[in-house]
């Protein structure tokens, strides 16, 4: 009986190794297994990469209004300037109404507030101008970007 025990060992071993070149089924399992732990954490990090340039893209956006704002301001004579005490209905800027609506077209989510508060400080005036555009994030959050400066009336 342990002759027959081995020689069926013998015949089965032979047998494996006529088998020695193809992929059985578990292996092919095995090798989707490793394929898949490895492939989600990589798809993971693409996708949180995308969002995080979509959201650098939007910050720098809404820096470039706000700088464009300033620049108008600038440009501007006081008496134009301080027409934001009443909000940006009455202001004419349309160089960053331009850059507003160029990024509202392609994100639809800018929104761009002013205020501006006058000051006398021994016969000097001036008038501190806050802009602000807000937007919304991926999740349903808020971000914002600030700009603060002076015009003073000489």
């Amino acid at each position: 009986m342990y002759l027959w025990l081995i020689t069926g060992l013998n015949m089965r071993m032979k047998r494996l190794k006529i088998n020695k070149f193809g992929v059985t089924l578990a292996e092919v399992a095995v090798a989707v297994l490793i394929f898949a732990v490895a492939a989600i954490p990589l798809y993971y990090a693409i996708s949180y990469g995308a969002k995080e340039e979509v959201q650098l893209d939007k910050i720098a956006q809404a820096n470039k209004i706000l700088s464009s704002f300033k620049e108008e301001c600038i440009e501007l004579d006081y008496d134009e300037v301080v027409k934001l005490k009443q909000g940006l209905d009455g202001f004419n800027a349309p160089k960053t109404f331009n850059d507003l609506m160029l990024a509202q077209k392609q994100y639809k989510d800018f929104r761009l507030t002013v205020s501006a508060t006058e000051k006398t400080v021994v016969d000097i005036v001036s008038l501190t101008v806050e802009a602000e555009v807000k937007w919304t994030r991926d999740g349903g959050g808020e971000s914002s970007q600030k700009l603060s400066f002076v015009k003073v009336k000489r």
